[in-house]
């Protein structure tokens, strides 16, 4: 065994458990460490989000002095992707399929600059994290899907070996386009810097960001129907989210899932909330004082929140169906909602003697109490995207 695949092994079972949550807690865990995921997400969200941001700069500056040394020694993705084509029977070779990864490098970066990163999602550690992330409790085949974009990956190395670290691969992209600027530095006279070259650049450049700016206009203010979780970004949500699935591990409820279509092609497998209207066997809510899922997010589609902030923030609003309402339908009394609702919303409105719950939407945070022990059958009280 060589020195570089021992250190590959060692790196892979590092950034597993890094992944898997088993190693102590790390802001934002293992996509935090990739600069792609740091510059997406802070470009599109135009701010900077904290010292996390500075957990990618090492891989800003290594490809400057040590080329794809992250790419060949280092990253776990990559290692998979490797293992899956020294499997591989395929004789495909990798001469005729364009360099696509570094395309999509300047894709993302520059559909960033103009506040829509697209594709940010297919960054490599992204997609080994979200692997981890698929694999937790309860278990559904809803969460499993996280897990499709790391499968997919050693079937495309299985079909045509290397192409995801050699062609296809974002952050392997980035990697490359930084290791020629550290080649030119070293060597000047090199002629990859041609005024032609560099005019390539420019308009590919141009050309993503004007992708980005029309992917924004078009899709970055479209009103999403899902409940988001709390301190999601009001626009762009779609593109700044990484599909990591940290926040929906991070989620003790088992609240958060990848969504699978309601929100458009362009949402999917980002997180979205259900409550027991959509998923039956749910029988909790967003807990007023939990902050989890806004600690964890690499890319600012997620904000941090206090407690204080969280509580002030509505995901949502409850409507109750008078119809299916034992209150309001029947002329019975029952007011559970009232009982749970931690915000007070919920408040009472005499009809024919009885006392029924109406929503008081000012005060509703959405958080699904309500929703989780309504007795009706069908329920009566369903938590609403605003």
């Amino acid at each position: 065994m060589t020195k570089r695949t021992i250190i590959r092994i060692g790196s892979l079972a590092l950034f597993a458990l890094l992944a898997a949550g088993v190693l102590p807690k790390v802001v934002r865990g293992l996509p935090a460490f990739s600069p792609l995921l740091n510059l997406g997400g802070a470009l599109g969200a135009r701010q900077l989000a904290g010292w996390w941001l500075l957990m990618g700069v090492p891989l800003l500056v290594l490809p400057l002095f040590k080329g794809r040394l992250f790419c060949w020694w280092i990253c776990p993705m990559g290692f998979a992707a490797e293992m899956a084509s020294r499997a591989s029977p395929s004789k495909a070779r990798l001469a005729k399929i364009p360099w696509i990864g570094k395309t999509l490098a300047l894709l993302i970066v520059a559909s960033a600059c103009a506040g829509y990163p697209l594709l940010i999602w297919l960054d490599s550690l992204c997609i080994f994290n979200g692997f981890f992330a698929a694999w937790r409790q309860p278990m559904t085949w809803a969460s499993a899907t996280l897990s499709a974009g790391f499968f997919s990956i050693l079937v495309l190395n299985l079909i045509v070996p290397n192409v995801w670290c050699h062609r296809l691969c974002p952050l392997g992209g980035l990697q490359e386009w930084l290791m020629q600027v550290g080649r030119r530095r070293a060597r000047p006279t090199e002629t990859d810097g041609s005024p032609a070259v560099n005019r390539r650049v420019f308009l590919g450049f141009a050309a993503s960001g004007v992708a980005g700016l029309t992917a924004r206009q078009l899709l970055g203010r479209k009103k999403s129907a899902a409940i988001r979780p709390p301190g999601a970004a009001a626009t762009s949500f779609n593109a700044l989210c990484a599909r990591c699935g940290n926040c929906m591990r991070a989620c003790p409820y088992g609240l958060i899932v990848p969504d699978l279509g309601a929100t458009g092609i362009d949402g999917l497998l980002t997180p979205v909330i259900k409550f027991r209207s959509q998923n039956p066997t749910q029988e909790r809510f967003c807990f007023q004082e939990c902050v989890a899922c806004t600690s964890v997010c690499p890319t600012g589609a997620i904000q941090a929140l206090s407690v204080e902030v969280k509580k002030e923030t509505p995901i949502g609003v409850a409507k109750i169906d008078k119809k299916k309402c034992i209150a309001w339908e029947q002329s019975e009394y029952c007011v559970v909602c009232q009982e749970y609702c931690p915000y007070q919303a919920v408040i009472e409105e005499e009809r024919n003697g009885v006392q029924c719950p109406t929503i008081d939407e000012a005060k509703c945070r959405g958080c699904g109490a309500c929703e989780s022990q309504c007795p009706a059958l069908p329920i009566a009280v369903i938590v609403e995207s605003q």
